[in-house]
């Protein structure tokens, strides 16, 4: 059975969309640690959270051992969705801060993990000492590139561009962000392989994953010295996009435990990805379902 740790802020979440309001625990490692216990690994979640919000805790798996930073308060995020497009977002934010520091895991024994899934939402979540402390343990280390490149414009979320990304990416093996994000990232709205390998492989990450809605996924492997294309699984419905890339992070990480092929892996968390979108909330399919599905778009 696979183990991983995972690490980010859990937040108190808004959702707008079509004209529909709903509030209620959001955060990658929320919708990390429910793919990863509906596929049977074991998850240990260190999670920053305020005091007062003790009871966001009772909506991850049962199974997940939590590791709770406390704070004075917990990250809040509005998500506004005007279509169906699951990357077409706009965004409001409290962010306190709340860095898991070195101190706050240097008594985990890290030894017990297959991989780490780093998850910031701000670029103050996961200082880069943290990320040397892990990598330094042993650990693969699978980062969601997304909170290096938030700032506020008052409470309004904008991307801008992570100018020291270097001095980070030297510990990251595995690199996830959508096609904005890449664009921020690169200086690019369509980066090339060239960009996107002397920008972001060469620093260290041995594969790079541009997720892109419903036009799939690019993966560029530096190991394999190659691209591959993955196709987006349609769903039979759209429901609620909110944690579809954190919810590809982890089926990603998961199947990378026993396909070293990253075709394989980015076919695999595009399935994941197609089933938790048809449902509201955080992915609750299974494996029985994952492999329906693959019969369906690849016989």
């Amino acid at each position: 059975m696979s183990k991983f740790l995972i690490l980010g802020p859990v937040t108190h979440d808004t959702i707008l969309k079509s004209g529909s309001r709903c509030q209620g625990v959001g955060g990658p490692v929320y919708y990390q640690s429910n793919v990863l216990s509906a596929l049977k690994a074991e998850v240990t979640a260190v999670i920053t959270l305020g005091r007062d919000d003790n009871d966001l805790t009772n909506y991850f798996p049962p199974d997940t051992d939590l590791v709770t930073i406390w704070r004075e308060e917990t990250m809040e995020f509005e998500n506004f969705y005007p279509n169906l497009d699951p990357n077409h977002r706009v965004q409001r934010a409290h962010i306190p801060l709340n860095p898991i520091k070195v101190s706050h895991i240097s008594n985990i024994d890290m030894d017990a993990f297959d991989a780490a899934l780093v998850s910031p939402l701000s670029p103050m979540d996961v200082p880069s000492q943290t990320l040397k402390y892990i990598s330094q343990q042993g650990l693969p280390v699978y980062l969601g590139v997304q909170g290096y490149l938030r700032h506020l414009e008052g409470h309004k979320v904008i991307l801008k561009p992570w100018k020291n990304h270097e001095k980070f990416l030297k510990y990251v093996n595995f690199l996830f962000m959508d096609e904005v994000e890449a664009g921020v990232m690169t200086g690019q709205l369509s980066p090339s392989l060239d960009e996107i390998s002397s920008k972001l492989l060469l620093p260290g990450p041995e594969e790079v994953i541009i997720t892109r809605g419903s036009r799939g996924s690019i993966i560029y492997s530096q190991s394999q010295d190659d691209t591959y294309q993955i196709p987006a699984v349609p769903p039979k419905q759209t429901i609620d996009p909110t944690g579809l890339g954190d919810t590809y992070l982890a089926a990603y990480a998961f199947k990378k435990q026993e396909a070293f092929d990253p075709q394989e892996c980015g076919i695999f968390a595009s399935l994941v990805s197609s089933l938790k979108l048809e449902k509201k909330g955080a992915f609750q399919g299974s494996i029985q379902q994952i492999e329906e599905r693959r019969s369906q778009f690849f016989p």
